[in-house]
C-alpha cells in the first residue's frame, strides 16, 4: 500500500465530546480534533464518516483501508483490530433511572439484571453487560440509533440506561429535559477500564499501522498526553 496515494476511509459514531456531528454537519469532538492531527501529520488523505457504531465495527472488519474511532479497547475486540492507542484515556459510565422511578432499587450492577436497561448495539458497555449476564430482548433492549434509548427511557418504555455524563448531559439538551429528571444510580466500573483507541481490521498493511502509531505516540508526547 502507498501511503502517498492510500486514502482512507475513517468511521465513527455519535459519541460526544470526543466524536460528533456539529451543527453544520461537520464531524468533531476532542478523539476527532486528535485524530485530523494525527493524519494531517503525515500527509495521509482521509475522509470522516458517523455511522450507527455495529456498522461502523463491520466496515472496519472488511475493509482494509478503513479505520475506526474512539473504539475502546477490551479484552474481547483485542484480537479482532489492530491498535492504535491511546486516543483518549479510560472513560468512566454511569448507570441512570428516571427521578420519579420510586420502585427502582439498585446497589449492584446484578441487581439491574431484574430491570431493562436500554443499550446501542455492538458497543463496549453492551459487550460488558452480556458478559454479567444480560440477555439480549430480556433485560436488555438493544438499539441502533444513539437516541432511541434514551427516548424509551424517558417516556418509561425501558428502566434504566448506561451512559457517560457528557451523554447525558447531551440527551437532556436534545430532549429538551431538566436535569432534575434523572439520576445517577452509581459508577459502573468495569474490571479494566479501557483507553479509547483507532484501529485497522487484520486486513490492513501493518507497514501502515505502525506509521500511525508512530505519529500518534509523537502526538501525545508533544501535548504531554
Amino acid at each position: 500500500m502507498s501511503f502517498a496515494v492510500a486514502k482512507l476511509n475513517v468511521v465513527t459514531e455519535e459519541w460526544r465530546p470526543f466524536n460528533y456531528t456539529n451543527d453544520n454537519g461537520e464531524i468533531t469532538g476532542i478523539a476527532t480534533e486528535r485524530l485530523k492531527a494525527v493524519l494531517d501529520s503525515i500527509n495521509i488523505e482521509y475522509t470522516i464518516s458517523s455511522y450507527p457504531w455495529a456498522r461502523s465495527m463491520i466496515l472496519t472488519s472488511n475493509d482494509e483501508n478503513t479505520l475506526i474511532y474512539t473504539i475502546l479497547r477490551t479484552k474481547d475486540r483485542e484480537d479482532k483490530f489492530q491498535w492504535i492507542c491511546p486516543l483518549i484515556g479510560p472513560v468512566k459510565v454511569h448507570l441512570y433511572k428516571l427521578s420519579k422511578r420510586k420502585d427502582i432499587n439498585i446497589n449492584t450492577i446484578e441487581d439491574a439484571r431484574n430491570y431493562v436497561t436500554s443499550i446501542e448495539k455492538s458497543e463496549s458497555d453492551h459487550e460488558y453487560l452480556l458478559s454479567k449476564g444480560f440477555i439480549n430482548g430480556v433485560n436488555l433492549d438493544v438499539t441502533g440509533d444513539p437516541y432511541a434509548g434514551t427516548r424509551k427511557f424517558f417516556a418509561e418504555r425501558v428502566d434504566l440506561v448506561l451512559q457517560t455524563e457528557w451523554e447525558m448531559k447531551e440527551n437532556l439538551r436534545h430532549f429538551k429535559r431538566p436535569a432534575s429528571d434523572v439520576e445517577k444510580i452509581f459508577e459502573v466500573k468495569k474490571p479494566s477500564d479501557a483507553e479509547g483507541c483507532m484501529a485497522f481490521g487484520l486486513k490492513t498493511d501493518k507497514a501502515l499501522v505502525d506509521k500511525i502509531r508512530k505519529a500518534l505516540k509523537d502526538y501525545n508526547v508533544k501535548h504531554g498526553l
